[in-house]
């Protein structure tokens, strides 16, 4: 039998051996967005480490204005975070996402997944979960919403049938595992690894580490890409990812590109 809202939230609250993440949990049946109702919320001091949970999203979210598509099974999840850190540093919240991911993937199921620039976790070249990165700015103060949509328990057709971009693939980690997954230990595991990296971020400030980490975990670096900035298509091959966290492309001509977080990019 499926665990009601309260179960999940009362099991998840017993299982988090954190600080500040997930001290305050929502969770629903159903929302437009994860990402549209953290964003909405009053900005107090207490929302640092909040999570908002929905089973279900009408109208998810991914990058560059995409539909993300989101049944029942799987985990929409925002976090929100009011950072001390520099504006320049909030790019990093991306990768320490996506390397939280892949190891709560990893110590849940044992799979392992690879990291895509600049937001994505894969199992066999195919998606299994996008991370979207708001930045909201009141004045001095700064709220991050970091929303996770992670492909779990459910057919993965329900997407790739779906979608607009068929040189996308999508996969769910059931369907790689084999069985299905407890949905509230891998948020566990997931909110665990993602306070740990926040915080070594905040208190040391290791973003080459951070980098170096997530670069580990990925296979673009001499892969070809496309680039599409308004109307320019730029195609080069990708040779690092630099100090600031953009993405450093060697064109034809020899010249370096450097790629920012918003810009839209397909890996071949």
């Amino acid at each position: 039998m499926p665990r009601s809202n309260t179960d999940f939230k009362i099991e998840l609250e017993i299982l988090l051996k954190t600080n500040r993440f997930g001290k305050t949990i929502y969770i629903f049946d159903e929302l437009d967005s994860t990402q549209d109702y953290a964003n909405g919320l009053p900005i107090i001091e207490s929302m640092h480490g909040m999570i908002v949970i929905a089973k279900r999203q009408k109208m998810g979210k991914g990058r560059i204005g995409r539909n993300w598509i989101s049944p029942k099974g799987g985990l929409w999840m925002s976090i929100i975070f009011r950072p001390k850190f520099s504006v320049n540093s909030i790019i990093f919240t991306q990768f320490i996402g996506a390397i939280a991911i892949a190891e709560a993937i990893m110590q849940v199921t044992k799979i392992k997944c690879t990291l895509k620039w600049p937001n994505d976790v894969l199992i066999n070249d195919k998606k299994v979960c996008g991370i979207l990165v708001d930045v909201n700015l009141h004045g001095n103060d700064k709220v991050i919403v970091m929303g996770i949509g992670l492909n779990v328990n459910f057919a993965s057709s329900l997407v790739n049938d779906n979608l607009t971009d068929h040189s996308l693939k999508a996969t769910s980690l059931s369907k790689e595992y084999g069985n299905e997954v407890d949905l509230v230990h891998l948020t566990k595991a997931i909110v665990d690894r993602l306070e740990h990296y926040y915080y070594e971020l905040l208190s040391n400030g290791k973003t080459l580490e951070i980098i170096d980490l997530w670069k580990k975990n990925s296979d673009i670096i001499d892969k070809k890409a496309t680039v599409y900035d308004g109307n320019e298509i730029v195609v080069g091959q990708v040779i690092d990812i630099d100090k600031d966290g953009t993405l450093l492309m060697r064109l034809g001509d020899g010249s370096i590109r450097s790629v920012s977080y918003y810009s839209n990019v397909t890996f071949r």
